[in-house]
């Protein structure tokens, strides 16, 4: 075991050796016409967080991999600072934002590498309208600062070879998101858990089929931003339910995050839950929009 954890990534559990580099969290769009992304299988870790009208935006975080190009990027919303900061001063690339969002972002322990800090690392594909074509890389984004040389906290815990199952872990086909006008849903395939967006298979710009190793559906409560009374802000401070799917099963638990400048833990029966090696994405979920089959 102990020879095993030596040669997994921190931010993955997959062998290799971990990048001594910052965290890099890219805000995606994510509506119908931004689709397919660029980037997206390649983060290891994504967050779907609900935007005004019941829509969903996306924040992928890198750390152990990159990607060539990334996006389409857009604005930030007040709930990103808050979630991101337990990342350990992670890099933040976004395409703008109202002006009491900025002023959040800029009080943040973010390190700002969106479009008008970076304007010349950011372009614009011919293939699509704006704003649903704004593109950025993850190399030229690190490249501003090589000073960065630490590995930044783990969001979550992954098992070892042979490690069982949690004990309240419970088989599971799958589970439905209702966001309001993005409805989601996973399903296993024995390997992952394929995504479907609207009703439509989830795919990446490489035709490539969206299906992370795990999916948590972390409930969360919405407040209202300052910065715009239409926008809804995630409370990701605290504790709440979390629902974990791993290697084919669910475990019903907690998350709980009393320091902001960590991740937030996952535990079942005061247990920490284990996920499978590989790549997580997280719903940021509304108590009672979602059920599990």
């Amino acid at each position: 075991r102990l020879r095993l954890l030596s040669v997994s990534r921190l931010w993955t559990g997959m062998q290799g050796t971990d990048t001594a580099r910052p965290a890099l969290a890219v805000k995606i769009d994510n509506v119908s016409r931004a689709h397919p992304q660029s980037g997206v299988n390649q983060a290891d870790v994504v967050y779907e967080e609900v935007v005004e009208a019941g829509l969903t935006r996306l924040i992928a975080i890198f750390q152990t991999t990159g990607a060539p190009a990334v996006g389409p990027v857009r604005s930030a919303r007040t709930s990103d600072p808050l979630l991101l900061e337990g990342f350990d001063n992670p890099l933040f690339a976004y395409s703008g934002a109202n002006r009491g969002t900025q002023v959040a972002v800029d009080g943040s322990s973010l390190v700002d590498v969106g479009r008008d800090a970076a304007p010349a690392l950011f372009w614009r594909s011919g293939d699509r309208r704006a704003p649903h074509n704004l593109y950025t890389s993850t190399d030229r984004l690190w490249a501003l600062h090589p000073e960065r040389t630490v590995i930044p906290p783990a969001p979550f815990n992954f098992a070892f070879t042979d490690q069982p199952l949690h004990p309240s872990a419970e088989p599971a086909k799958g589970v439905f998101i209702d966001f309001g006008r993005a409805e989601i849903d996973y399903e296993w395939t024995g390997s992952g858990w394929q995504r479907t967006h609207n009703g439509a298979a989830h795919t990446d710009s490489g035709g490539v089929r969206v299906a992370p190793a795990n999916v948590v559906v972390q409930f969360t409560r919405y407040g209202i931003s300052a910065a715009d009374s239409r926008s809804p802000e995630a409370i990701t401070a605290g504790s709440g339910e979390a629902w974990v799917f791993t290697r084919g099963n669910v475990v019903r638990g907690e998350w709980n995050r009393p320091d902001v400048s960590q991740p937030a833990t996952l535990t079942a029966d005061g247990e920490p839950i284990h996920l499978a090696p590989g790549r997580t994405w997280v719903a940021l979920a509304p108590p009672g929009s979602a059920t599990w089959r």
